[in-house]
């Protein structure tokens, strides 16, 4: 996460970076130093913390070798569990901003700046890689329809309009990461999806939300990307439809269960009149 402590505005944070890793050692030894390039360009002090998920690699020890703060899983939790101790960490020591990226190639360090002077005017930034301005190298087609198909169900279920809500590179602000540490849950990578639901749903003051563009990298021989998105791995990749759909209902679940409502599912039909268009004779004709 990047962070900044009590007192200090964005201008002048002291900068921290968070990520949850299981079996990054080799993707670590790229992203590290190009993340306190970037950083050493900003001229702010930094925290860096990685959240080794019970790797069986050299994880901790090259992030502790690039002066990283460890927090190690004796076992993989997943996503979900590790962001969780990195918002508590936080939290407890007292930042006021914080931003979560991957180390596995995903994210582009350069980024970085831009995300945090986006959070001098908002409560939540995400980098998005559908921003109209984020440039594309290589993308899915089955990643392209899996944002089509999340992008809508986030949209009809709150009022987010945001372009990518499975991105992982989020910058937060001091309240939203309280908020989340005590009431995100899932353990898995859904956790980007149930944070957007429930900020939307039960976090008061609503929490203010932009985006910025970041690149669609997915071809990049430099990153590891090539190698976990091929055609033969598709299958494997298309069960994600499904499971996001779950992580989503698990979600709005626990949103009835604070409001004791039907605020989603009014949502969602209110989505379905705006967005569809019932074919009629006149108009298939046309």
């Amino acid at each position: 996460m990047v962070y900044s402590h009590t007192g200090k505005g964005v201008d002048d944070e002291d900068v921290g970076n968070h990520s949850g890793e299981k079996d990054e050692a080799g993707s670590l030894r790229r992203f590290l130093p190009r993340l306190r390039g970037t950083i050493a360009d900003l001229q702010r002090s930094a925290d860096i913390t990685v959240v080794d998920d019970g790797s069986t690699d050299d994880t901790s020890r090259i992030a502790e070798e690039h002066g990283c703060i460890v927090q190690r899983n004796p076992e993989n939790r997943g996503l979900g569990y590790s962001l969780r101790r990195g918002y508590q960490y936080a939290v407890d020591h007292g930042y006021d901003t914080a931003a979560i990226m991957d180390a596995d190639g995903q994210h582009d360090e350069r980024c970085l700046p831009t995300v945090l002077d986006a959070l001098g005017g908002a409560d939540v930034v995400i980098a998005s890689r559908y921003h109209p301005e984020s440039a594309r190298d290589g993308v899915p087609l089955d990643r392209d329809l899996l944002n089509v198909a999340t992008t809508a169900m986030i949209r009809a279920v709150t009022g987010w309009q945001t372009t990518d809500p499975l991105s992982g590179f989020w910058g937060i602000r001091r309240r939203v990461l309280e908020f989340l540490a005590r009431h995100a849950r899932l353990e898995r990578y859904g956790t980007v999806l149930e944070n957007l639901i429930k900020l939307w749903h039960l976090c008061t003051p609503r929490p203010t939300l932009v985006e910025v563009p970041h690149p669609a990298i997915y071809q990049d021989p430099g990153r590891v990307f090539t190698v976990k998105y091929s055609p033969d791995n598709r299958e494997n990749r298309v069960d994600r439809f499904g499971t996001h759909a779950l992580h989503i209902l698990e979600a709005l679940d626990d949103v009835r269960a604070a409001n004791g409502n039907g605020g989603p599912a009014s949502m969602v039909q209110a989505w379905r009149t705006r967005q569809l268009e019932v074919p009629t004779p006149a108009s298939a004709g046309q």
